[in-house]
């Protein structure tokens, strides 16, 4: 069973305001900061996660989704990863003894995926407002 994350960010009024303004006049150049702050935030996730023992697929099971338009001008765009072993390495797994016997012990999650969407609350204002600046730009 697969978790899903949820970031909202706060602080993002004045940036809100300025968007709303865009989305009325541009609604297409909305998909353009939803992709790069998907790539991006597939790009820190990647990063973190690890490699090794049957763990080396990961990386390259990561899929971002394209743009999703909601009801109500909602728009949204979501990463997945489709690897079978991901939500284990995320969150961790008991280990278990390959015989049936005990159980090993516990490894702990490495959180790849949601440590980079914490990180994403740091990134997203100044990527926000460097698109908005050039979009509002072109709208002068």
């Amino acid at each position: 069973m697969a978790d899903d994350f949820e970031v909202k960010f706060t602080g993002l009024d004045e940036l809100q305001i300025r968007l709303e303004e865009v989305r009325t006049k541009y609604p297409f150049r909305e998909e353009e900061i939803l992709l790069k702050l998907g790539k991006t935030l597939k790009t820190m996730a990647i990063a973190r996660t690890p490699t090794g023992k049957h763990k080396k697929h990961l990386k390259s099971k990561y899929k971002l989704s394209s743009v999703y338009y909601g009801q109500g001008g909602a728009s949204s765009i979501s990463l997945t990863n489709t690897s079978p072993l991901f939500h284990l390495v995320e969150k961790g797994h008991v280990v278990k003894n390959k015989s049936g016997g005990p159980t090993l012990g516990f490894a702990p999650g490495v959180h790849m995926l949601e440590n980079s969407m914490l990180e994403m609350d740091n990134v997203v204002p100044a990527l926000v407002e460097t698109w908005l600046d050039s979009v509002l730009g072109d709208l002068k």
